[in-house]
């Protein structure tokens, strides 16, 4: 849930069902109130849209020839300390 910053007060109209089982799950959960259902629904959408955001963008970046490019050169830097890593353990 979202942390105690400062709040600021927002109005939303609601489809008259969607108000109402909102209502019955606070009713029935250990949630403080609407408000903290709510803030709690807004955040989780938040970090969903978020997290695709970060899976689009990752998505581009495998076509993207530079990216690849410097993975490659990435892998290779560690290809030496990663076969001594694992020589070790073994």
């Amino acid at each position: 849930m979202a942390s105690q910053q400062s709040k600021k007060k927002a109005t939303f109209a609601l489809d008259e069902t969607v108000l109402e089982d909102a209502k019955t799950i606070v009713s029935k959960t250990d949630y403080r109130s609407l408000n903290a259902f709510v803030e709690t629904a807004i955040v989780e959408m938040i970090k969903r849209h978020r997290k695709e955001e970060i899976k689009r963008q990752l998505l581009a970046a495998s076509e993207d020839p530079l990216f690849l490019e410097d993975i490659a050169r990435v892998q290779q830097d560690f290809e030496y300390s990663d076969r001594e890593s694992i020589e070790k353990n073994s």
